[in-house]
């Protein structure tokens, strides 16, 4: 401790001094002398970073007040008064609408000498009703040459004459019309390779060939009238219905005659995507035919049959943006009177259709059903002018129907449709020559079971390229079993064909604007080729019909809105083809004309 003590005095005995001596120094010069620092580095002062409090302070509260408001409304109700200026009411324009043409008079005249009328007027806009007329004529005077180059008188003629109205009342609309037609035809065909050796007829003497008057004529004739009145409320609320009636009278010139009085119904209603509803339908049809026999003129048996019919058919509908379902069922009852015979009989068909829309591209369906078709001499003569009278009136059932297609936007110009169908078909009549005409020149009708398989095909393009339009559809049909409709699972019956039914069609049309004024275009009908039936001495052959290519032109020039002038030249290509067996065609034929609108 002492020693330590001693050296604490000694340093602060040394410290004393040198200040002592320091300022003794300073005392002795008073003048400071220049002097040299030398730096040798930079001066970087150095800053101390500030420390900061890290989070607000917070006071603990430690009561908590929470505001609690009561009040009170007492509305008090203040009389006021408005009274809003007039103002004129608004007047809304629409778009002027274009003149309608109240109708249009179109004559023609081509060679064989072909005469050509057509007329219709129709009443202009009128909010409650319309009304109107429609008349047309085609004919012909003109001969064509058959296998021998003997000219043959091969005229025809067609008239009808129609007056229809409609009035519109607040929610249906009720229609009608009255109409007369007649339709002449002459027996001209006939095969003088087959028939012309005959026993029956002297070739030498029989001035068929060239005197109009001595070729046996037929003519069809129909007036009736019809009738409908049909709802037009468009609200899902309200239940739509259509009745419908008709009557018409046909007769012939060899004394054929028809009664027929159809009358239908529809009544159903839509709830949210479904309508649901019933068809009814009553059909009578009273027809007498006069049977004239070749080999005894003066005796005319005649033949009765009426048949009624009533039919039924519930349904319900589904749609959607993309399904469109249908599904019911026909329930018909057949009753057949003949002259000697009485029947009665059941159907029951069913209807069921789907519908897929693929993102409005694609459109696959399916459809299963079957109708029944009665048949008569007044609707097998629309068909083939040229039939006879005897054994037209067995009805057909198409008893199952199936098909399967689809349905292709390809573009906003170009449609496809594709289908694949088949039939099973019980009674299905072919025209077959009557044997019993010493000409056979009249056709017959022959009923068979029929198993059928087809195909068709359409494509439309519309304004393909500016002003263009094409229309293209094809026909394609196999039977698989034709059966006698006698025998019940009858096998296929041997040698039998699908008398002069072609198994393929096809038909091309395409039109072509070139400006205002100019239009034309081209129509193709392709028919393959089929089978007739024929005798000789007494053996039946199928005879080979030869396809049909038949290529029309037409063309039309407007003067001006109202005013043009027609061309159409038929057969270009002079095929010297067959319609019916022994029933030629006439060759080409040009007809030219004029059409007005008023």
């Amino acid at each position: 401790m002492r020693k330590l003590s001693y050296m604490k005095y000694l340093t602060l005995l040394i410290a004393f001094a040198v200040a002592a001596g320091s300022l003794m120094a300073q005392e002795d010069n008073n003048t400071l002398e220049e002097q040299t620092v030398v730096i040798y580095n930079e001066y970087s002062p150095v800053l101390k970073d500030a420390s900061r409090i890290q989070s607000l302070p917070v006071i603990a509260d430690t009561i908590k007040v929470e505001p609690k408001f009561e009040y009170s409304v007492m509305p008090t109700m203040y009389r006021t008064s408005f009274t809003p200026s007039k103002i004129p009411a608004a007047t809304v324009k629409g778009e002027a609408l274009k003149p309608l043409s109240t109708g249009f008079v179109k004559l023609g005249y081509g060679n064989y000498i072909s005469p050509f009328a057509e007329l219709y007027i129709n009443s202009k806009r009128q909010k409650n009703y319309s009304v109107g007329i429609s008349a047309h004529h085609h004919s012909s005077f003109g001969k064509i040459k058959n296998y021998l180059n003997q000219k043959i008188y091969s005229g025809y003629d067609d008239s009808h004459i129609e007056a229809f109205g409609k009035k519109i009342f607040a929610k249906s609309v009720l229609s009608g019309k009255v109409y007369f037609s007649s339709n002449g035809i002459y027996y001209y065909g006939y095969d003088p390779k087959v028939y012309g050796n005959t026993d029956t007829i002297n070739w030498d003497t029989f001035d068929y060939v060239n005197t109009r008057d001595e070729v046996e004529k037929q003519r069809f004739n129909r007036v009736g009238a019809n009738m409908a009145i049909e709802s037009q409320q468009t609200g899902r609320k309200h239940w739509n219905y259509k009745f419908g009636a008709g009557y018409q009278y046909f007769f012939t010139k060899t004394k054929d005659w028809q009664h027929k009085v159809d009358v239908g119904a529809n009544i159903g209603r839509s709830v949210k995507s479904i309508d649901y509803g019933l068809d009814l339908g009553f059909l009578y049809n009273y027809n007498k035919d006069i049977i004239l026999l070749p080999w005894d003129p003066n005796t005319k048996p005649s033949s009765i049959y009426n048949d009624i019919i009533f039919n039924a058919k519930p349904y319900f509908k589904f749609e959607n943006e993309k399904w469109n379902i249908r599904a019911g069922a026909k329930l018909i009852y057949l009753e057949e009177h003949r002259t000697a015979s009485k029947g009665q009989y059941f159907y029951v068909y069913p209807d069921v259709y789907a519908q897929l829309n693929i993102s409005n591209t694609l459109i696959p369906y399916i459809s299963y059903g079957g109708h029944l078709q009665n048949n008569n001499l007044e609707l097998i003569s629309t068909i083939n002018p040229f039939v006879s009278n005897h054994y037209t009136y067995y009805n057909t059932s198409y008893q199952h129907e199936a098909n399967l297609g689809i349905k292709a936007i390809i573009s906003k110009k170009i449609y496809l449709h594709l289908n694949a169908n088949y039939s099973h078909i019980n009674n299905m009549g072919f025209f077959v020559n009557d044997t019993l005409e010493p000409l056979r020149n009249k056709f017959l009708m022959e009923y068979m079971d029929v198993d059928r398989v087809g195909a068709y095909a359409e494509l439309s393009m519309r304004d393909l390229a500016p002003g263009l339009d094409i229309m293209l559809k094809a026909h394609y049909y196999y039977y698989i079993k034709l059966g006698d409709p006698n025998v019940l699972n009858s096998p296929k019956i041997a040698d039998a064909r699908p008398w002069q039914m072609p198994d393929l069609d096809v038909s091309l049309r395409a039109a072509y604007r070139l400006t205002n004024k100019i239009s034309f275009g081209v129509e193709g009908y392709f028919l393959n080729r089929c089978f007739a039936k024929e005798y000789v001495e007494g053996v039946q052959y199928a005879k080979k019909m030869k396809a049909v290519v038949d290529v029309n032109l037409f063309g039309e020039y407007k003067f001006d809105d109202n005013f043009s002038a027609f061309l159409y030249l038929n057969n270009i290509a002079c095929q010297r083809y067959y319609i019916w067996n022994n029933y030629r065609a006439q060759g080409f034929n040009a007809m030219i004309g004029l059409t007005y609108l008023f």
